[in-house]
């Protein structure tokens, strides 16, 4: 079997950044069967958790997102509307369906315009009070802070779900990286 990835601008990050999105989707859907079974914490208390100094809950997924999708509309690149950087959620399928509002923001890029884009600089809005941030480069920001960071935001929710009593397994979480033939081949150990 060939690699699926292709090794272009678009191919090491919009592919990824789907990918993370679904992954935030699953793990969030997992945690959703089990508050139906009972026992573990409603949404409003998922929402208002938080880890040591971290930000709650409600605002991993506005900082997992709002890096990639402002510096694309800042440059005009999606065909669809960005969704908007609120941290108002109110349950976890109002961020289930933030996450396909950004995926559908990134399929709707075309390859050929984000490639070319590659060197173009956009600015991006830090927050609040912070300096708006001039990026030189967008696939240097995309690779270097853009990725990461959205690796890193996945993670907090996904261990503050499983520090609040949570049994997400490492499948929830993975799954959605794999291609459908690395899901064959670890389909034995699902059994």
């Amino acid at each position: 079997m060939s690699d699926p990835v292709t090794y272009n601008f678009y191919g090491t990050t919009v592919p990824v950044l789907l990918n993370i999105h679904t992954s935030a989707i699953s793990t969030l859907r997992s945690a959703k069967d089990e508050q139906a079974k009972g026992g573990v914490l409603s949404d409003e208390e998922i929402l208002d958790s938080a880890f040591g100094d971290m930000l709650p809950f409600r605002m991993q997924p506005i900082l997992l997102a709002k890096f990639s999708l402002a510096a694309l509309d800042y440059l005009e690149l999606p065909k669809t509307e960005v969704p908007a950087f609120n941290p108002g959620f109110k349950t976890l399928d109002e961020i289930i369906e933030f996450f396909e509002g950004a995926n559908k923001v990134l399929k709707s890029i075309d390859e050929k315009e984000y490639n070319d884009a590659a060197e173009k600089s956009c600015d991006v809005s830090v927050g609040p009070g912070k300096p708006t941030l001039h990026m030189t480069g967008l696939a240097d920001y995309f690779h270097g802070f853009v990725v990461p960071n959205s690796y890193f935001h996945l993670n907090t929710m996904y261990m503050l779900l499983r520090s609040k009593g949570f049994k997400l397994g490492k499948g929830v979480y993975i799954g959605p990286f794999m291609s459908e033939q690395q899901q064959k081949d670890w389909a034995p150990l699902r059994k």
